[in-house]
């Protein structure tokens, strides 16, 4: 199966995920979320795939959204776009093989979000994170869902109202990363991970995973029915064109 936005590559029943826009700092746009479900369906299917690693290429494991390809003048596009996400980071949570993060770079908005509902996460000692959204007018709802309960409240209000970049090491102390090792050891050290993971009981290993993720779906229902709303707002169109012109957005909370 070829995509347009990763790479997919199965070896020693291991399919590795590569996000594939380093042009744009590997950010998000509506074709990586369906490259990426699509992806999975065939990892899926495939029954001597047992274990899948999630990285980026370049600097950058995922800079965020490419806020160029996100214009919502309707609420409907927004409808269309949430449930692509949706059903992207769904069945990332669904998955019934474990999914290991290796984030090597940038993993800002999205890329801290995809992390999220990945089931492990191992960050280059170069790794940045934070949740961007809020200084163009939108709101980190994957990283809310999923980060108020893996990392607290006051840690996921702190990132999302703030923006504030975290740094590896302080990303680990919070509980968003398992482990930061040397940067030039990243994808040695998440095989290594992978490999032991991958004679781990399946039959156990899903049910961990469904039990863990057993309020995704409830929770991305109701972002669902919310999130157009928020993308149909004067302040997420100002932030579009801010962007576009290369200045700062000046929001009026419309």
């Amino acid at each position: 199966m070829e995509f347009e936005t990763i790479l997919l590559d199965k070896k020693d029943k291991i399919a590795t995920i590569t996000f594939n826009r380093p042009e744009k700092m590997n950010a998000a746009s509506p074709a990586v979320f369906r490259d990426l479900d699509n992806a999975c369906t065939d990892i899926e299917n495939d029954d001597d795939i047992r274990v899948v690693i999630l990285t980026g290429s370049g600097e950058a494991f995922s800079a965020g959204a490419d806020v160029e390809r996100f214009e919502f003048d309707k609420i409907i596009f927004g409808m269309d776009f949430i449930e692509n996400v949706a059903h992207a980071f769904m069945h990332f949570e669904y998955l019934p093989k474990p999914i290991i993060a290796a984030v090597n770079g940038y993993a800002y908005g999205y890329g801290t979000g995809i992390t999220l509902a990945c089931d492990i996460v191992i960050a280059s000692e170069k790794a940045k994170f934070g949740t961007k959204e809020v200084n163009w007018g939108q709101v980190p709802i994957e990283t809310l869902l999923r980060g108020a309960e893996i990392l607290g409240k006051r840690t996921i209000a702190y990132m999302a109202l703030t923006g504030t970049t975290f740094s590896a090491q302080e990303a680990k102390e919070v509980g968003l990363v398992n482990r930061v090792v040397p940067h030039d050891q990243l994808m040695e050290e998440t095989w290594k991970l992978a490999e032991s993971v991958s004679k781990g009981a399946p039959l156990a290993q899903k049910a961990i995973k469904r039990v863990l993720n057993r309020k995704c779906r409830e929770e991305w229902d109701w972002t669902i029915a919310m999130m157009p709303s928020i993308f149909a707002s004067e302040d997420v169109a100002e932030a579009r064109a801010a962007f576009m012109a290369k200045r700062k957005p000046e929001f009026k909370g419309r």
